[in-house]
């Protein structure tokens, strides 16, 4: 028999512990960036072994008022631009999945004297938009963004297990001479899952409809659908250009199925930019926008 104290003050606990085993577990917050002002929260970081005088703060420089970050060096070189802090994209046996929704905007721009006598040409390598394990550029070679080392026929990484890299190329270097990339000439967008042959690719014709001009990039990922979508813009010329991304009027690129990010990236990862940034005697990248967002969704598996 209780003392009477007692059953009072067991009667809550009980409840309290029925209550215990109906509540579900909470997601993780989902989280927002937001950029311009570019400012220290982003890390650039380059290949260590590059043939380089340019400290990452001469290669990622920001201008304009922190409007505007330029990516160029005094050599062909790898670089990252990402953000400091690692993301939460999954958490095992919780139920949940985060989707994402990124854009950004980039021009990929001609020196003077390219301009001057009309030289189209490719420059640098390109740039992506990566999800990485890890911030560790390493000795990346031309066909690789700077987010792998890779086996030049094949374009597999050589990190093996530990690459779970996803990342969508913009490619204005690779031509269709590798035959086993099957790429489409460039300049061209495509989908990378722990390779730089890419599983999805598609043409964004000539290099005068690309260069020098902004390109808006959405790129959403639905985790309950497992469905990457590419979306891309062209704002128009960068020097005079007043249009607004608007990603009900760009135009889808890629629509991949089957993608499930929990089986290819880190539960937590880096999210940002992997590039092969070209001279600046020939040219520059240039980033003026970029926005990234989860939320978190529910999930079968």
């Amino acid at each position: 028999m209780f003392p009477l104290a007692g059953r009072f003050l067991l009667m809550p606990l009980l409840l309290l512990i029925g209550v215990s085993h109906s509540v579900e577990a909470l997601p993780p917050k989902g989280i927002q960036l937001f950029f311009p002002p570019f400012t220290s929260t982003i890390n650039c970081s380059i290949d260590g072994s590059a043939d380089t005088f340019f400290k990452p703060s001469d290669i990622c420089t920001i201008r304009d008022q922190a409007k505007q970050v330029i990516l160029s060096a005094d050599n062909v070189i790898s670089a990252r631009y990402q953000y400091k802090r690692r993301v939460q994209l999954w958490l095992s046996r919780s139920g949940y999945a985060a989707s994402f929704s990124t854009m950004f905007v980039v021009a990929f721009l001609r020196s003077g004297d390219r301009i001057e006598v009309g030289n189209y040409n490719s420059f640098g390598g390109g740039i992506a938009f990566a999800i990485t394990p890890d911030q560790k550029v390493g000795s990346s070679g031309p066909e690789s963004f700077g987010l792998f080392e890779i086996d030049d026929k094949t374009g597999t990484s050589l990190r093996g297990g530990n690459t779970k890299t996803l990342a969508v190329e913009i490619d204005m270097s690779r031509r269709s001479t590798v035959q086993t990339f099957n790429d489409p000439q460039i300049p061209h967008v495509g989908i990378d899952i722990n390779s730089v042959k890419s599983s999805a690719a598609n043409s964004l014709g000539t290099f005068r409809q690309v260069v020098d001009r902004k390109l808006a990039v959405f790129i959403d990922y639905d985790a309950q659908k497992q469905l990457l979508q590419v979306r891309l813009q062209n704002l128009g010329f960068a020097a005079n250009t007043t249009v607004v991304p608007n990603k009900k009027t760009a135009r889808l690129y890629l629509n991949y199925r089957n993608l499930r990010l929990s089986s290819i990236v880190n539960p937590e990862s880096y999210v940002g930019f992997s590039s092969r940034v070209p001279e600046q005697e020939n040219g520059a990248y240039v980033l003026y926008d970029w926005k990234f967002s989860t939320t978190w969704v529910p999930v079968s598996y």
